[in-house]
């Protein structure tokens, strides 16, 4: 049934619904028009399964099974039944092209086309999961922009995947046949050479071993030395942040700006705390600064580490400048946290914190 000289575009994957399966058949005369060219045919091997209560997805494989046997499709439109690890297998390595068409936003990953580029597969793929990273580099192509996803994409990116096809993808690759210099084997190479190394499993246990796995073991053989001194220092700094931090107060939370901020130019935060005889060193003192939504309410916000920088009093002052990152109106809040002297990025999260009024 199949052409081994035709471009050949894989399909395989959970038929989820947000995967959009039927989306490559949104137009059947354009897509009639792509398939059966009879210089420059192309082929599409669909693959896959939907969970026995995805009424739905069982939909859509129904909808492309009968596809598959239309007068016109039937050599060109093929469904493998019974998808599994040994089929998935098989595509990887035969297909020229490896579709993917996700309403952005919802692809974990999307492992599928790692694969498929591993084996010299070129990627058409909507930007997201790993595509989204991978894309200027992998020498596929990039269905639609990096917009969140509406329900008017799907009619843009079909006929996007159609575009495609008609005027790049397809003599791209018929052009190698003729014996001139191809770009498809660039591209083939570029993305063998640049998506390997970056989403093997090698790349993966080695962060893994770097990152997390070294780490924990050096912290466990340290954890232990000195009749594990330090598991014993850190219970006696809980229990003294623990006796005073109901004593911990915010004394003055500096003054408002005036007039209009200027983006691009800093802006002093200032907080004045009662640490009621802890060290700057035991805590963390932050602003939480961001655009102020409708509701009043803090929308995208980040967080900025304020510093001691000096006495006032019996309290001590956290400041930093600040350059916003947003413009219009902004808000931001004052809190502070306890902050043992580990790294803050492993560190437990703690329930004592507190927000200026």
């Amino acid at each position: 049934m199949l052409d081994p000289n035709a471009l050949t575009i894989g399909f395989a994957r959970r038929f989820a619904t947000y995967k959009r399966a039927t989306l490559f058949f949104r137009d059947i005369d354009r897509l009639k028009k792509i398939l059966c060219n009879p210089e420059r045919p192309v082929q599409i091997i669909v693959a896959g399964k939907a969970h026995p209560k995805d009424m739905p997805g069982k939909g859509y494989i129904r909808e492309i099974v009968q596809l598959s046997r239309d007068a016109d499709l039937w050599k060109h439109v093929v469904f493998v039944e019974d998808y599994d690890m040994k089929v998935a297998r098989e595509l990887v390595q035969g297909v020229d092209l490896w579709l993917n068409n996700p309403r952005r936003g919802e692809e974990a990953c999307g492992t599928s086309g790692m694969k498929a580029a591993m084996n010299g597969v070129l990627n058409l793929s909507v930007l997201d999961g790993w595509f989204d990273e991978a894309y200027e580099y992998s020498g596929g192509w990039a269905i639609g922009d990096r917009e969140l996803y509406s329900e008017e994409q799907d009619g843009i990116h079909a006929s996007n995947i159609y575009y495609l096809l008609e005027k790049e993808i397809v003599p791209m690759f018929y052009e190698q046949r003729s014996g001139s210099a191809s770009e498809w084997t660039k591209r083939i190479k570029q993305c063998i050479m640049n998506v390997t190394p970056q989403f093997d499993a090698r790349r993966m246990v080695t962060e893994y071993q770097n990152q997390l796995y070294n780490p924990a073991h050096r912290h466990s053989v340290e954890s232990t030395l000195d009749r594990y001194h330090m598991a014993r220092q850190r219970v006696q700094w809980n229990n003294k942040v623990r006796e005073v931090w109901d004593r911990v107060t915010f004394v003055d939370t500096g003054v408002n700006p005036t007039g209009a901020i200027i983006s691009g130019r800093s802006l002093p935060i200032q907080t004045t705390v009662d640490l009621a005889g802890l060290s700057p060193n035991d805590v963390r003192v932050e602003a939480v600064m961001g655009p102020i939504g409708a509701t009043g309410s803090l929308e995208d916000a980040e967080v900025i580490v304020l510093k001691a920088t000096g006495e006032n009093g019996a309290g001590t002052v956290f400041s930093r400048e600040v350059t916003p990152s947003h413009t219009g109106r902004l808000g931001y809040a004052v809190r502070i946290s306890p902050n043992h002297f580990e790294d803050p990025l492993t560190r437990p999260c703690s329930s004592l914190m507190k927000w200026a009024r």
